[in-house]
């Protein structure tokens, strides 16, 4: 039954992105394409976004068990940056016009910056932790002024069912963050709450239990109820703090469980592009 919505969902995507072409909404309708190619894999998106020096990268590389990503951000463009198990040790390029290359993990960056030519980036090696139909969303810094990083970043959370919001400890209580977390919990996107580098905290200055009641009523305050949130620690993993264990705990479970969480994001994106179509047609 759960396979027949998808497929149905899938197919309902497929009509829209005909009719969006036939309305001239090009670019509503590639985002239509996208999920219906999406829910006929049976993937399962997480995303993962956060501050140039959240420790983003670094964190998804502790949770794949590989360095996939260099330890400063991928400098993409208009591409995806995807992360996904796989039998061999590799990145694929899909070329806008069509054409698929496989080259070694460590030239990605150089092809992620070619936003123009380069449709997406697909990192593989074994990751047991995702199974066989998780894929993790690498995104820019959410801080970045820079156009095509937006671009990049909303493309990620386009296709997103999860998004995994992680935190610097100095600045999880940023307007930034507030913001950020806010926009994503108004669109219905299920959200988990990473703050990393916790062992930066004094606990002689204020007890971590305080901390994090300040942190959660803070996002409270701001209409912002996260289905977890988890405190890291990559520097310090015996710190009596450190939910890595937790977190990793929870993703494996999360890429498990991911078929009804696929659906009802691939559900409740045809329904927002449905809307966005709606308005463009308005707009004319």
């Amino acid at each position: 039954m759960a396979g027949e919505m998808r497929e149905r969902v899938a197919a309902e995507l497929e009509r829209l992105e005909l009719s969006l072409r036939g309305l001239g909404l090009a670019l509503v309708a590639d985002k239509a394409a996208e999920l219906a190619a999406k829910g006929r894999s049976g993937d399962v998106a997480f995303a993962f976004c956060g501050h140039f020096s959240a420790g983003k990268s670094s964190l998804i590389n502790e949770l794949c068990g590989a360095k996939l990503l260099p330890s400063s951000p991928i400098p993409t463009s208009a591409n995806i940056v995807s992360i996904r198990s796989g039998a061999a040790r590799e990145a694929v390029l899909k070329y806008r016009d069509g054409r698929t290359a496989h080259v070694e993990v460590e030239e990605a960056p150089r092809f992620a910056k070619d936003g123009e030519a380069v449709e997406s980036v697909e990192l593989r090696a074994p990751i047991p932790l995702l199974g066989d139909r998780a894929v993790l969303l690498d995104t820019p810094g959410v801080d970045s002024t820079d156009e095509l990083h937006r671009q990049a970043t909303d493309a990620a959370l386009h296709l997103a069912d999860l998004v995994f919001y992680v935190m610097d400890y100095n600045h999880v209580l940023s307007e930034t963050n507030l913001e950020f977390a806010k926009r994503l919990s108004d669109s219905g996107k299920p959200l988990i709450l990473i703050v990393n580098q916790i062992d930066k905290h004094r606990e002689r200055e204020l007890s971590l239990g305080a901390f994090r009641a300040g942190v959660e009523e803070a996002f409270r305050s701001w209409g912002v109820f996260p289905a977890a949130c988890f405190y890291t620690s990559l520097r310090a993993p015996d710190h009596p703090g450190n939910e890595l264990v937790r977190l990793k705990a929870a993703v494996a479970a999360l890429a498990r469980e991911g078929g009804k969480i696929a659906e009802a994001g691939l559900a409740r994106a045809a329904a927002e592009l449905a809307e966005e179509g709606a308005r463009a047609v308005h707009a004319r």
